[in-house]
């Protein structure tokens, strides 16, 4: 079976090698090394997906976009791409070689493979995030499964980077809320997604007790609360603590005269009442 699979691949290339030309006659040898990466059994599955993919054509279309859009050094990327995932490498790759590539260069080996599947899950968004946002989100994909749209796509950059440093369960909870982050102003969500990387446990704990805390009034008096509970704690002044503390040091002298003055007004004031207390009862008797 894998002879005759193999034999297959060829039979796929043969046509375009008769044409010559160096991405027709590198598609001839990655359907090769597509045939060497499948094994045993896979041999077949390879093959038929191959063909579904479109065969050897199809390769020579990824290799000829990869060529326009970064020359022969991108080309030879996609080929080394080929050879360490096999076919996984084109289906991910397919429309938007170089982006993906430039991304996948920034994320760690161990999650290259779960990236690339990440991208032929959800070839559109994710091409689109890869494009824009690179390596955070093909990262924040190949450790969270099916998360790193939704959060992409509500809370950009800043949302994937915070996403990827996350545990699966902190992700998703995450994912919950990122409707609610992404109707605060910027600066806001901003710095509720800073929280989030500095403490994730604590905030994403904050926002799961107050969910909708966040929306309700003001942002910035969210923002506020939540930095009070989440960094305020064990003997640590809170942002509250700090703004007050700040701002009684500024008026402390003018208060204290200000309470002087009250005290004075309020003895002549009392004064003032007896006095005329006690001149009315001599006139009475």
């Amino acid at each position: 079976m894998k002879i005759l699979t193999f034999s297959f691949l060829l039979a796929l290339g043969s046509s375009a090698l008769a044409q010559g030309g160096a991405a027709v006659r590198l598609a001839a040898e990655l359907a090769e090394s597509v045939a060497r990466h499948a094994a045993g059994e896979s041999a077949e599955k390879t093959a038929r997906e191959l063909a579904e993919f479109g065969g050897t054509k199809m390769i020579r279309e990824v290799l000829e976009q990869a060529e326009r859009e970064g020359g022969e050094g991108l080309m030879k990327q996609v080929a080394a791409q080929t050879e360490k995932h096999g076919l996984l490498a084109l289906q991910a790759l397919k429309g938007a070689p170089a982006p993906v590539l430039r991304a996948l260069d920034g994320v760690p080996a161990e999650l290259a493979e779960n990236s690339l599947r990440a991208l032929v899950r959800e070839p559109v968004a994710m091409q689109k995030l890869a494009t824009e946002f690179g390596s955070s989100a093909l990262e924040t994909a190949a450790k969270h499964p099916g998360l790193a749209v939704p959060v992409g796509s509500k809370l950009g950059g800043e949302g994937l980077d915070a996403a990827r440093r996350l545990t699966l369960d902190q992700a998703t909870a995450l994912t919950r809320h990122a409707d609610d982050l992404a109707k605060l102003p910027a600066a806001e969500r901003s710095q509720f997604l800073t929280m989030i990387k500095e403490s994730p446990a604590r905030t994403l704990a904050w926002m799961e007790k107050h969910p909708r805390l966040i929306l309700a009034g003001s942002a910035t008096t969210a923002v506020v609360l939540a930095r009070k509970e989440i960094f305020g704690e064990g003997g640590q002044q809170g942002f509250i603590e700090r703004v007050a503390g700040s701002l009684y040091r500024t008026f402390e002298k003018p208060i204290n005269l200000a309470l002087g003055v009250l005290a004075a007004l309020a003895l002549v004031w009392g004064s003032f009442k007896v006095w005329a207390f006690s001149r009315m009862m001599r006139k009475r008797s």
